[in-house]
Protein backbone atom coordinates (compact mmCIF):
# COMPACT_ATOMS: atom_id res chain seq x y z
CA UNK A 1 0.00 0.00 0.00
CA UNK A 2 2.96 2.22 0.99
CA UNK A 3 4.45 1.73 -2.30
CA UNK A 4 1.11 2.72 -4.37
CA UNK A 5 1.36 5.92 -2.51
CA UNK A 6 4.70 6.79 -2.88
CA UNK A 7 5.06 5.96 -6.73
CA UNK A 8 2.52 8.38 -7.27
CA UNK A 9 3.84 11.09 -4.94
CA UNK A 10 7.58 10.79 -6.89
CA UNK A 11 6.36 11.15 -10.05
CA UNK A 12 4.49 14.27 -8.89
CA UNK A 13 7.45 15.67 -7.30
CA UNK A 14 9.80 14.80 -10.54
CA UNK A 15 7.13 16.63 -12.71
CA UNK A 16 7.47 20.00 -10.40
CA UNK A 17 11.16 19.58 -10.54
CA UNK A 18 11.42 19.98 -14.05
CA UNK A 19 8.42 22.17 -14.64
CA UNK A 20 10.19 24.45 -12.10
CA UNK A 21 13.48 24.13 -14.33
CA UNK A 22 11.77 24.66 -17.68
CA UNK A 23 10.14 27.89 -16.43
CA UNK A 24 12.87 29.31 -14.78
CA UNK A 25 15.14 28.85 -18.88
CA UNK A 26 11.97 30.48 -20.07
CA UNK A 27 12.00 33.44 -17.61
CA UNK A 28 15.67 34.01 -18.18
CA UNK A 29 14.70 34.66 -21.86
CA UNK A 30 13.82 38.45 -21.91
CA UNK A 31 15.19 38.85 -18.10
CA UNK A 32 17.41 41.99 -17.78
CA UNK A 33 21.10 41.02 -16.45
CA UNK A 34 21.24 41.52 -12.71
CA UNK A 35 24.73 40.13 -12.24
CA UNK A 36 27.39 42.53 -11.88
CA UNK A 37 30.02 41.48 -14.09
CA UNK A 38 32.37 42.16 -17.26
CA UNK A 39 31.53 39.83 -19.85
CA UNK A 40 33.87 38.85 -22.47
CA UNK A 41 31.64 38.85 -26.03
CA UNK A 42 33.67 37.63 -29.39
CA UNK A 43 31.93 38.48 -32.22
CA UNK A 44 32.58 37.17 -36.00
CA UNK A 45 31.22 38.15 -39.29
CA UNK A 46 31.59 36.74 -42.43
CA UNK A 47 31.47 40.07 -44.53
CA UNK A 48 29.63 44.00 -43.53
CA UNK A 49 27.19 42.96 -45.50
CA UNK A 50 25.71 41.42 -42.10
CA UNK A 51 26.25 44.12 -39.86
CA UNK A 52 22.68 45.14 -39.75
CA UNK A 53 22.05 41.29 -37.62
CA UNK A 54 25.48 42.29 -35.76
CA UNK A 55 23.32 45.73 -34.80
CA UNK A 56 20.75 44.24 -33.77
CA UNK A 57 22.48 41.61 -31.40
CA UNK A 58 23.78 44.53 -30.14
CA UNK A 59 21.11 46.52 -29.59
CA UNK A 60 18.92 43.49 -28.36
CA UNK A 61 21.79 42.82 -25.49
CA UNK A 62 21.57 46.91 -24.43
CA UNK A 63 18.01 46.37 -23.93
CA UNK A 64 18.64 42.76 -21.77
CA UNK A 65 20.98 45.39 -19.24
CA UNK A 66 24.68 44.89 -21.42
CA UNK A 67 26.03 48.03 -21.49
CA UNK A 68 29.53 48.09 -23.26
CA UNK A 69 32.18 49.63 -21.64
CA UNK A 70 29.99 48.95 -18.39
CA UNK A 71 29.04 44.90 -18.43
CA UNK A 72 30.68 43.38 -21.50
CA UNK A 73 33.05 44.08 -23.70
CA UNK A 74 33.07 42.83 -27.31
CA UNK A 75 35.68 41.72 -29.52
CA UNK A 76 34.75 42.28 -33.23
CA UNK A 77 36.28 40.20 -36.58
CA UNK A 78 35.13 40.79 -39.89
CA UNK A 79 36.67 38.55 -42.54
CA UNK A 80 35.41 40.98 -45.51
CA UNK A 81 34.05 37.89 -47.40
CA UNK A 82 37.69 36.07 -47.49
CA UNK A 83 36.91 33.04 -46.16
CA UNK A 84 40.89 32.60 -45.06
CA UNK A 85 40.54 35.49 -43.05
CA UNK A 86 37.34 34.04 -41.72
CA UNK A 87 39.54 30.74 -40.28
CA UNK A 88 42.16 32.88 -38.30
CA UNK A 89 40.13 35.32 -36.62
CA UNK A 90 38.15 32.39 -35.66
CA UNK A 91 41.26 30.63 -33.80
CA UNK A 92 42.14 34.42 -32.63
CA UNK A 93 38.90 34.57 -30.93
CA UNK A 94 39.06 31.43 -29.51
CA UNK A 95 42.39 31.88 -28.23
CA UNK A 96 41.04 34.87 -26.68
CA UNK A 97 39.01 32.65 -24.58
CA UNK A 98 35.67 34.76 -24.50
CA UNK A 99 32.90 33.83 -22.09
CA UNK A 100 30.72 33.67 -25.50
CA UNK A 101 31.09 33.87 -29.08
CA UNK A 102 28.67 35.53 -31.44
CA UNK A 103 28.82 34.57 -34.90
CA UNK A 104 27.16 34.91 -38.17
CA UNK A 105 26.82 32.90 -41.73
CA UNK A 106 26.90 29.36 -41.76
CA UNK A 107 31.14 29.89 -43.39
CA UNK A 108 31.80 31.78 -40.01
CA UNK A 109 29.85 29.23 -37.69
CA UNK A 110 31.52 26.53 -39.47
CA UNK A 111 34.86 28.05 -38.78
CA UNK A 112 33.82 28.83 -34.92
CA UNK A 113 32.47 25.20 -34.84
CA UNK A 114 36.06 23.85 -35.79
CA UNK A 115 38.12 26.06 -33.90
CA UNK A 116 36.14 25.72 -30.83
CA UNK A 117 35.76 21.74 -30.72
CA UNK A 118 38.24 21.45 -27.88
CA UNK A 119 37.39 24.32 -25.74
CA UNK A 120 33.85 24.66 -23.78
CA UNK A 121 33.45 27.92 -25.36
CA UNK A 122 28.96 28.75 -25.73
CA UNK A 123 28.90 29.78 -29.09
CA UNK A 124 25.53 31.59 -30.58
CA UNK A 125 24.91 31.52 -34.11
CA UNK A 126 22.78 33.51 -36.62
CA UNK A 127 21.90 33.90 -40.36
CA UNK A 128 22.47 30.38 -40.55
CA UNK A 129 20.20 28.81 -43.42
CA UNK A 130 19.82 25.08 -42.02
CA UNK A 131 21.73 24.44 -39.24
CA UNK A 132 21.19 20.94 -39.22
CA UNK A 133 21.55 20.51 -42.59
CA UNK A 134 25.06 22.54 -42.40
CA UNK A 135 26.58 20.05 -39.70
CA UNK A 136 26.08 23.00 -37.02
CA UNK A 137 23.79 21.36 -34.45
CA UNK A 138 22.73 17.72 -34.33
CA UNK A 139 18.76 18.94 -33.94
CA UNK A 140 16.44 21.05 -33.06
CA UNK A 141 15.88 20.37 -29.62
CA UNK A 142 19.37 19.81 -29.07
CA UNK A 143 22.35 20.92 -30.66
CA UNK A 144 24.72 18.48 -28.30
CA UNK A 145 27.25 20.21 -28.72
CA UNK A 146 28.26 24.01 -28.00
CA UNK A 147 26.54 26.25 -29.89
CA UNK A 148 22.60 27.26 -30.64
CA UNK A 149 21.22 30.10 -32.36
CA UNK A 150 18.46 31.55 -35.04
CA UNK A 151 18.47 30.22 -38.64
CA UNK A 152 17.96 32.84 -41.41
CA UNK A 153 15.52 29.85 -43.60
CA UNK A 154 17.07 30.79 -46.88
CA UNK A 155 16.55 27.49 -48.08
CA UNK A 156 12.82 27.74 -47.15
CA UNK A 157 11.97 30.91 -48.91
CA UNK A 158 14.23 30.51 -51.97
CA UNK A 159 10.95 29.34 -54.18
CA UNK A 160 9.33 32.61 -52.90
CA UNK A 161 12.18 34.81 -53.85
CA UNK A 162 12.26 33.92 -57.73
CA UNK A 163 8.41 34.48 -57.69
CA UNK A 164 8.75 38.10 -56.08
CA UNK A 165 11.43 38.19 -58.88
CA UNK A 166 8.96 37.58 -61.34
CA UNK A 167 6.28 39.53 -59.90
CA UNK A 168 8.80 42.58 -59.95
CA UNK A 169 9.19 41.96 -63.70
CA UNK A 170 7.07 39.20 -65.87
CA UNK A 171 8.83 39.99 -68.43
CA UNK A 172 12.25 38.26 -67.12
CA UNK A 173 12.96 34.56 -69.12
CA UNK A 174 16.69 34.21 -68.19
CA UNK A 175 18.35 34.28 -64.13
CA UNK A 176 22.02 33.74 -63.81
CA UNK A 177 22.55 32.72 -60.17
CA UNK A 178 26.03 32.90 -58.45
CA UNK A 179 26.79 30.39 -55.83
CA UNK A 180 29.51 28.36 -54.21
CA UNK A 181 28.55 24.84 -54.41
CA UNK A 182 30.16 24.12 -51.13
CA UNK A 183 28.26 26.62 -49.49
CA UNK A 184 26.17 25.01 -47.31
CA UNK A 185 23.41 27.85 -47.90
CA UNK A 186 23.91 28.39 -50.81
CA UNK A 187 23.76 24.86 -52.42
CA UNK A 188 20.86 24.06 -51.80
CA UNK A 189 18.94 27.06 -52.48
CA UNK A 190 20.19 27.27 -55.91
CA UNK A 191 18.28 23.81 -56.17
CA UNK A 192 15.41 25.58 -54.97
CA UNK A 193 15.36 28.25 -57.36
CA UNK A 194 15.99 26.07 -60.46
CA UNK A 195 12.77 23.88 -59.10
CA UNK A 196 10.69 26.65 -58.97
CA UNK A 197 12.06 28.50 -61.91
CA UNK A 198 11.05 25.12 -64.43
CA UNK A 199 7.74 26.38 -62.66
CA UNK A 200 7.23 29.60 -63.28
CA UNK A 201 8.54 28.92 -66.99
CA UNK A 202 12.12 30.58 -66.31
CA UNK A 203 15.55 29.00 -67.78
CA UNK A 204 17.67 29.25 -64.34
CA UNK A 205 21.04 29.17 -65.22
CA UNK A 206 23.75 28.28 -62.29
CA UNK A 207 26.96 29.54 -62.19
CA UNK A 208 29.47 28.13 -59.65
CA UNK A 209 32.04 30.57 -58.47
CA UNK A 210 35.70 29.59 -55.88
CA UNK A 211 35.94 33.15 -55.10
CA UNK A 212 35.07 36.83 -55.57
CA UNK A 213 36.98 37.84 -58.28
CA UNK A 214 34.94 35.01 -60.55
CA UNK A 215 31.72 36.99 -59.97
CA UNK A 216 33.17 40.44 -61.40
CA UNK A 217 34.79 37.96 -64.52
CA UNK A 218 31.55 36.26 -65.37
CA UNK A 219 29.61 39.67 -65.22
CA UNK A 220 32.28 41.41 -67.26
CA UNK A 221 31.95 39.02 -70.13
CA UNK A 222 27.60 39.13 -70.17
CA UNK A 223 26.84 40.16 -73.58
CA UNK A 224 23.53 42.32 -73.71
CA UNK A 225 20.49 40.16 -73.41
CA UNK A 226 22.51 36.97 -72.11
CA UNK A 227 20.22 37.27 -69.26
CA UNK A 228 17.26 39.49 -67.26
CA UNK A 229 18.55 38.95 -63.98
CA UNK A 230 20.66 37.98 -61.31
CA UNK A 231 19.84 36.52 -58.25
CA UNK A 232 22.05 36.16 -55.09
CA UNK A 233 20.27 32.61 -53.54
CA UNK A 234 21.71 33.28 -50.23
CA UNK A 235 25.87 32.81 -50.45
CA UNK A 236 27.81 35.13 -47.74
CA UNK A 237 30.98 35.98 -50.95
CA UNK A 238 28.31 36.64 -53.29
CA UNK A 239 26.66 39.22 -51.13
CA UNK A 240 30.11 40.95 -50.19
CA UNK A 241 30.32 41.38 -53.66
CA UNK A 242 27.54 44.12 -53.69
CA UNK A 243 28.90 46.76 -55.21
CA UNK A 244 30.22 44.64 -58.16
CA UNK A 245 26.79 43.04 -58.77
CA UNK A 246 25.01 46.62 -58.60
CA UNK A 247 27.54 48.00 -60.87
CA UNK A 248 27.24 46.00 -63.98
CA UNK A 249 23.57 45.60 -63.34
CA UNK A 250 23.56 49.33 -63.97
CA UNK A 251 25.64 48.69 -67.06
CA UNK A 252 23.96 45.45 -68.65
CA UNK A 253 20.22 46.41 -67.55
CA UNK A 254 19.42 43.35 -65.60
CA UNK A 255 17.90 43.06 -62.13
CA UNK A 256 19.56 42.67 -59.22
CA UNK A 257 17.73 39.89 -56.90
CA UNK A 258 19.58 39.86 -53.50
CA UNK A 259 18.90 39.88 -49.66
CA UNK A 260 18.70 42.39 -47.66
CA UNK A 261 18.29 46.12 -47.11
CA UNK A 262 21.58 47.24 -47.49
CA UNK A 263 22.32 45.58 -50.75
CA UNK A 264 19.08 47.43 -52.40
CA UNK A 265 21.00 50.25 -50.76
CA UNK A 266 23.63 49.53 -53.03
CA UNK A 267 21.87 48.93 -56.18
CA UNK A 268 19.81 45.83 -55.91
CA UNK A 269 16.75 45.81 -57.22
CA UNK A 270 14.89 44.28 -55.33
CA UNK A 271 15.62 42.35 -51.95
CA UNK A 272 13.44 39.81 -50.01
CA UNK A 273 14.73 37.49 -46.38
CA UNK A 274 14.70 37.87 -43.05
CA UNK A 275 15.18 41.05 -41.07
CA UNK A 276 18.66 41.07 -40.29
CA UNK A 277 18.51 43.47 -37.51
CA UNK A 278 15.52 41.91 -36.10
CA UNK A 279 17.22 38.12 -35.96
CA UNK A 280 19.64 39.62 -34.55
CA UNK A 281 17.86 40.80 -31.68
CA UNK A 282 16.08 37.79 -31.59
CA UNK A 283 19.69 36.21 -31.03
CA UNK A 284 20.45 38.53 -27.96
CA UNK A 285 17.58 36.85 -25.76
CA UNK A 286 19.21 33.69 -26.34
CA UNK A 287 22.64 34.84 -25.34
CA UNK A 288 21.11 36.23 -22.16
CA UNK A 289 20.25 32.94 -21.36
CA UNK A 290 23.79 31.13 -21.72
CA UNK A 291 25.17 34.43 -19.85
CA UNK A 292 22.87 33.53 -17.30
CA UNK A 293 24.02 29.92 -17.39
CA UNK A 294 22.68 27.76 -19.20
CA UNK A 295 24.61 25.54 -21.53
CA UNK A 296 23.61 25.74 -25.53
CA UNK A 297 22.58 21.91 -25.94
CA UNK A 298 19.80 22.56 -23.60
CA UNK A 299 18.09 25.47 -25.84
CA UNK A 300 17.04 24.87 -29.02
CA UNK A 301 17.73 26.86 -31.88
CA UNK A 302 15.29 29.36 -33.36
CA UNK A 303 13.39 30.21 -37.30
CA UNK A 304 12.87 33.69 -37.93
CA UNK A 305 9.73 35.80 -36.57
CA UNK A 306 10.05 38.66 -39.21
CA UNK A 307 10.76 38.56 -42.77
CA UNK A 308 11.83 42.12 -45.06
CA UNK A 309 11.24 43.32 -48.67
CA UNK A 310 13.12 45.94 -50.56
CA UNK A 311 12.59 47.60 -54.25
CA UNK A 312 15.40 49.58 -54.93
CA UNK A 313 12.81 52.06 -57.92
CA UNK A 314 15.27 54.66 -58.64
CA UNK A 315 17.39 51.20 -59.70
CA UNK A 316 14.61 50.11 -61.63
CA UNK A 317 13.90 53.07 -63.38
CA UNK A 318 17.88 53.29 -64.45
CA UNK A 319 18.29 49.61 -66.09
CA UNK A 320 14.56 49.89 -67.87
CA UNK A 321 11.99 48.41 -65.96
CA UNK A 322 8.99 49.57 -64.17
CA UNK A 323 8.02 47.75 -61.13
CA UNK A 324 4.05 47.04 -61.08
CA UNK A 325 2.85 49.40 -58.03
CA UNK A 326 1.20 46.56 -56.28
CA UNK A 327 4.68 45.20 -56.27
CA UNK A 328 5.91 48.36 -54.04
CA UNK A 329 3.14 48.75 -51.95
CA UNK A 330 4.22 45.36 -50.34
CA UNK A 331 7.44 46.76 -50.30
CA UNK A 332 8.55 47.46 -45.99
CA UNK A 333 11.49 49.57 -47.58
CA UNK A 334 11.82 51.84 -50.73
CA UNK A 335 14.66 53.66 -52.55
CA UNK A 336 12.59 56.13 -54.95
Amino acid sequence: MQKKVLIPVLIFLGILILGGAFFWQRSLVKSPLTEKKVFRVGLLQMAPIVSQNMDGFKAGMVELGYKEGDNIEYIYRDAQGDLEKLKVFAKELVELKPDMIFVNTSPATLAIKESTKESNIPVVFSMVADPIGAGVVKGVASSENNLTGTSCAYIEIAPKRIEILKEADPTIKKVLVLYRAEDKSAGPCTDKIVAKGKELGLDIIPFKIAKKEDIENKLKDLKSGEVDAVMDPGDSMVSAAMDVIAKYSKEKKFVYMALSKGEVDAGATLGYAVDYFDLGKQTSLIANQILSGIKPQDIPFEQPRRWFFAVNQKMAKEIGITIPQDVVEKADYVVR
